[in-house]
């Protein structure tokens, strides 16, 4: 077999390895001009257009959020029902009563002085989850009060 002269290393990197099958001639990178300014508008229209979707997309969103109030609001009217309205009313009144005479209950047991030999300290979740619950508990109370006291004061009815 005839040995064939061993190529410099520029001549490999101009022609390629065969082996490879690279291209047969590569451009280097300080030889390959972009066009910049091209660039920068592109991505400045692209931000236009984005724009313009979201524009879009939004004046969407709005006009199927108006169709569902309209919906809704005709729903609402039949809900306001006394015979709806007060026992959910009532419900709500009761089931906060309730979470209020739980909670002193819980805090009466704890406090006893018979409980002092097994009493430990609450972890901060426990603490969390009592504060939240009082809260709103309370919070539903006073709004059931509101309803009671201005469905009186705006359809002068007793409840």
């Amino acid at each position: 077999m005839k040995e064939q002269p061993k190529k410099s290393a520029n001549e490999l990197y101009l022609a390629g390895n065969i082996l490879d099958q690279q291209p047969q001639f590569l451009v280097k990178s300080a030889e390959l001009h972009l066009p910049v300014r091209n660039s920068w508008i592109t991505l400045i229209i692209s931000i236009i257009e984005a724009v313009c979707v979201f524009s879009v997309a939004a004046a969407k969103t709005g006009l199927v959020l108006g169709a569902a109030t309209v919906t809704l609001t005709g729903w609402t009217l039949s809900l306001h029902q006394d015979v709806i309205r007060i026992p959910l009313l009532l419900i709500a009144i009761v089931g906060s009563l309730i979470n209020l005479s739980l909670l002193w209950r819980a805090y009466r047991l704890r406090s006893a002085p018979s409980a002092a030999w097994r009493r430990r300290a609450l972890t901060t979740r426990e603490h969390w989850r009592i504060a939240l619950v009082f809260s709103l508990s309370v919070v539903t109370l006073g709004l059931g009060m509101a309803e009671i006291y201005f469905h009186r004061i705006f359809h002068h009815t007793f409840i």
